[in-house]
């Protein structure tokens, strides 16, 4: 082989290889958006990640993750590392036959009225609790000790929350994220209410119904005891 011949050999396994990893570069892009999608949103996904958005969407554009980056991105999406990592093996590991006994921690759940109307604090005989996989929680970063569960009842949350669904309330809130939905306590009373930040420290109480009308209020007066993490509704 000529010097010429091995000179155009070498330029031609260079782009081969250059072309390689763009198809590998693309296929774990590929999967980094199946994970998006499987937690609805990207935002949805760092949060139970423990990542930066602007960490992340870096490897949307084919920046190499950290070890420590994967291992988080596959917990938070419920995928096996290795197909994290290579696209081989199954997405999703065995199915657990086995549990351990103290797998479940039980979150107190207090009924109460209408969601834009006050309802009532739970009272000993009104407290009942629902049972939740704490290797969930975990994996989305929630505290059991900080968390409780109420009912639905009315529309005027709707037709985000409709009467009889179940939420989970994370009362561990260190600020008010805009456009979530809180659980607010006026007096002895609470209030289910999608809070939307105005000018001058003003917050827009609102519910989803659009029959029902928004009520303003400074945030330093609003007593929040929790942010809505989760709902369970009845098809």
């Amino acid at each position: 082989m000529t010097k010429a011949e091995k000179v155009q050999k070498a330029e031609i396994d260079e782009t081969a290889a250059v072309a390689s990893a763009h198809e590998t570069d693309d296929d774990f892009i590929g999967r980094l958006r199946l994970l998006v999608a499987r937690a609805g949103n990207a935002s949805a996904l760092v949060r139970q990640a423990g990542i930066s958005a602007s960490g992340f969407q870096k490897y949307l554009n084919g920046a190499e993750p950290s070890r420590r980056v994967l291992i988080a991105l596959s917990q938070a999406g419920s995928v096996t590392l290795e197909w994290l990592m290579t696209g081989r093996g199954p997405m999703e590991g065995a199915v657990r036959d086995v549990w351990p006994e103290n797998h479940l921690t039980l979150l107190p759940l207090y009924r109460g009225g209408e969601p834009d109307c006050p309802v009532p604090e739970a009272s000993p005989e009104k407290l009942v609790q629902l049972a939740f996989c704490q290797e969930w929680l975990a994996r989305h970063g929630y505290d059991p000790v900080h968390l409780a569960t109420m009912r639905v009842e009315g529309n005027a949350m709707s037709p985000t929350f409709r009467a009889g669904d179940t939420l989970v309330v994370d009362r561990q809130v260190a600020n008010v994220a805009d456009g979530e939905v809180y659980v607010l306590r006026d007096g002895s009373d609470l209030l289910i209410k999608r809070l939307q930040r105005q000018l001058g420290g003003m917050v827009s109480l609102t519910s989803d119904n659009a029959q029902y009308a928004p009520i303003q209020a400074p945030l330093e007066r609003l007593d929040i005891v929790g942010r809505v993490i989760w709902r369970g509704a009845l098809l």
